[in-house]
């Protein structure tokens, strides 16, 4: 039975996030004083409101405030309400936001914060105002796959879950078919409730909270160590971890206390995480985050504590590098946990034919993970068996084999066996578990006369000499990430249909099939923004995936800033995420026309891309980055234009010659205030904004006017105006792209 229990969210504990009272924090004013980075301010500003799913926030103990124009909240007055786990490190300074499987760390003061390890970045940082800690609701809320919008009149943060999965407290079967019902774990015992020691064969499954030891549907099989699972046993601190000497050495881990430990959960997160919770335990870790492990197998080794009330439990979680077999003890002194990882030994191969189908049947000491792809080019299958060392044969013969011709064996890396087999025509591989080894099924492919090489990203038609490179139609979709190319015709029976698995730095896979016209496609799964070359030759045509920069010299992206649940500002009748898109679709129309300029957009509809996701897109393909926002004020006197930049570092020493950020600011204002002859508030650097931050091509963001004033709004909410604007901008891109270096 799979159990999904509700915890009891904890509480902040510690005095640096505890808030005296303040007066004048609920009225349509907040009046107080924010004490933070060993200043006072005074803050004076209407009170900014908070929903969730549509249902107000009442009764916040902290109201939030803004700071450096970013929302800032108490964690967990506002996070608790999304079904988020609250916890504090005071010998670090971080705060933990546990939401399903997520895991994102905040630091105070840091810009940087991570999701289960991977770092994202911040306009503000988490802060200790008050003596009590505030974090920037619109980062935090992104982070766990939220949807944030801002309503400018309303000053309202609304936050929408329905891109999240909330577990569902009550539902006791709410996973997969592969749940054992009798232990509430899968028959890999990846989730246990340990009596002492436990083990698992890497298989990845949905989260299962730990068994509540107070829940009287738990089953005889799922135990405590100790049987003392009560919030009132004796507490323990658990001191630091213990690493393997080397990669070359055993891989275990040492989870070390300061006393007993009575009880402990171990199970296995989606993407690659071993958790093991500590109950009635401190965490009292120097290291929360250990990247140098010593081992091919744990990338890293991170703790938390996870929860505090009833029960305190310290989380341990290493993310693995892909699945492997482990093993979970409690020492003989009860006073340390080790977590064993096991290399296994990889001893034969024995090739096999069977109803049309070859059969790699690989031996080895212990349960085997094997991952496999296809190579072409020449037509090849490689199995990795991951945590392995070899004692193969380095050939092995496929003359009974219909597709294999032969196999060849290596060890790839410390800790990897890499086996390939040679196959005289496409095909297709599964692997397939066997009580005592692993099999790899390789069968004919439905595809035919097609090869992709993965070493320089190329796609060849084969036997195509009827085919023309002209007939092919080319549709870059590069905002969902696909590139589709069209034959003229119905060519199945020449090429099949089926999937390629790519697999290289570009491409994850390309899909052969018909669409609904009855003519062939081959559409590729982008892992970065691509374009394409040809090459004809007398009987096949090449088709290469290369970066944007292999084919145009001048490239721009361009943003349409806010989005679909962001509004943005708003004023004056006007909101600020249209008024942006209504200028960058007229200004992409302007540089599509352009045979010298390739332009990209982050969006061309009412959608919401992440700013991390605009910065990543920009320094994929772009020459220059320009965003484009509108402006606003709490009062209405403020007007004119002003265009944001960073002097990122790669700029700092280039000759005048090479186009910067500071310089693209520069000629963007004079274009843009000769549009709309708004008052010119100047360049102003800032580093604070992720689109300008977390970039490394010049970047600007132009702030055409206010909108929350009624002359500068005008200006805007006119469409020969802004067609006059487009065209500007449009001339200042091209002055920019033309007149200066770019690479």
């Amino acid at each position: 039975m799979r159990f999904s229990i509700k915890r009891i969210i904890p509480a902040f504990i510690t005095a640096s996030i505890i808030l005296g009272s303040v007066s004048n924090i609920y009225g349509a004013v907040v009046n107080m004083d924010l004490v933070y980075d060993g200043v006072k301010h005074k803050y004076s500003a209407e009170e900014v409101k908070i929903t969730i799913d549509g249902n107000a926030l009442a009764s916040l103990d902290v109201p939030p405030v803004i700071i450096n124009e970013r929302t800032m909240v108490p964690a967990r007055a506002v996070f608790e309400n999304i079904g988020c786990d609250i916890a504090w490190n005071e010998s670090t300074q971080e705060v933990y936001i546990m939401h399903n499987t997520d895991l994102i760390v905040l630091k105070i003061d840091s810009n940087e914060g991570t999701k289960n390890g991977t770092p994202f970045y911040m306009d503000t940082p988490a802060k200790i105002v008050n003596d009590r800690t505030l974090i920037p609701v619109r980062a935090v809320s992104e982070a766990i796959n939220c949807q944030v919008g801002w309503d400018d009149v309303t000053r309202t943060v609304s936050i929408s879950t329905s891109s999240t999965e909330k577990p569902d407290d009550n539902d006791e079967n709410s996973t997969s078919d592969s749940t054992n019902e009798n232990t509430g774990s899968t028959s890999g015992e990846n989730s246990e409730n340990n009596n002492g020691s436990s083990s698992g064969n890497g298989t990845i499954i949905n989260p299962i909270e730990p068994g509540d030891n107070n829940n009287s549907s738990t089953s005889d099989n799922s135990q405590s160590s100790s049987g003392n699972t009560s919030s009132n046993a004796q507490t323990i601190s658990i001191t630091g971890i213990t690493i393997p000497q080397a990669q070359s050495a055993e891989q275990k881990f040492t989870i070390n206390s300061s006393g007993e430990i009575g009880a402990y959960n171990s199970f296995v997160l989606e993407n690659n995480r071993l958790v093991i919770d500590i109950e009635n335990a401190d965490m009292n870790i120097a290291n929360t985050n250990i990247t140098a492990t010593n081992s091919t197998i744990v990338s890293a080794v991170r703790s938390a504590q996870n929860q505090t009330e009833p029960t305190k439990i310290t989380r341990i979680v290493f993310d693995l590098n892909s699945p492997a077999d482990y093993s979970v003890n409690l020492s003989s002194d009860k006073k340390s946990i080790e977590v064993l990882f096991a290399v296994s030994h990889v001893s034969n191969i024995a090739l096999t034919s069977s109803d049309g189908a070859d059969y790699v049947n690989i031996y080895g000491d212990t349960e085997l993970s094997v991952e496999t792809y296809m190579l072409t080019n020449p037509d090849r299958v490689v199995i990795n068996v991951f945590n392995a060392v070899s004692s193969l044969k380095d050939t092995y013969d496929g003359d009974d084999c219909n597709y294999v011709k032969d196999v060849r064996t290596s060890q790839y890396d410390a800790k990897t066996v890499q086996i390939v087999a040679d196959v005289n025509r496409l095909v297709e591989a599964e692997v397939i578990k066997k009580n005592g080894y692993t099999s790899v099924c390789i069968t004919r492919s439905s595809l035919d006369n097609i090869s992709y090489n993965a070493s320089n990203h190329t796609l060849t038609l084969l036997n195509a000499s009827d085919i023309s490179s002209s007939d092919i139609t080319q549709n870059d979709n590069y905002m969902g990430r696909t590139y589709k190319l069209t034959l003229d015709g119905d060519y199945s029976e020449h090429f099949g249909t089926g999937t390629i698995k790519c697999n290289d730095e570009y491409l994850s896979s390309i899909k052969v099939g018909l669409d609904s016209n009855g003519n062939t496609y081959f559409e590729a799964y982008e892992n970065k923004i691509v374009a394409v070359k040809t090459k004809e030759y007398s009987d096949s045509i090449e088709i290469s995936f290369v970066s944007p920069k292999e084919v145009y010299d001048k490239i721009v992206v361009i943003d349409a800033g806010h989005g679909k649940n962001d509004n943005g500002a708003s004023g004056n009748g006007l909101t600020e995420k249209n008024v942006n898109l209504q200028i960058v679709q007229k200004l992409y129309a302007l540089l599509e026309a352009d045979p010298d300029i390739k332009v990209y957009a982050t969006r061309l509809d009412d959608s919401y891309p992440t700013n991390a996701s605009r910065a990543q897109m920009a320094n994929e393909v772009a020459d220059l980055f320009v965003s484009i926002h509108q402006n606003s004020s709490t009062s209405s006197t403020p007007q004119g234009t002003e265009v944001l930049y960073m002097n990122h570092t790669n700029e700092l020493s280039v000759p005048s010659s090479k186009l910067t950020s500071k310089a693209a600011a520069q000629i963007a204002l004079t274009w843009v205030i000769n549009a709309l002859g708004t008052t010119n508030r100047g360049i102003k650097e800032r580093p604070d904004l992720i689109v300008l931050n977390q970039t490394n091509v010049p970047a600007i963001l132009i702030e055409t006017c206010f909108i929350s004033n009624p002359d500068d709004a005008s200006k805007v909410n006119n469409e020969e105006n802004i067609n006059k604007l487009a065209g500007n901008i449009y001339s200042a891109i091209s002055n920019m792209l033309n007149d200066y270096d770019l690479r």
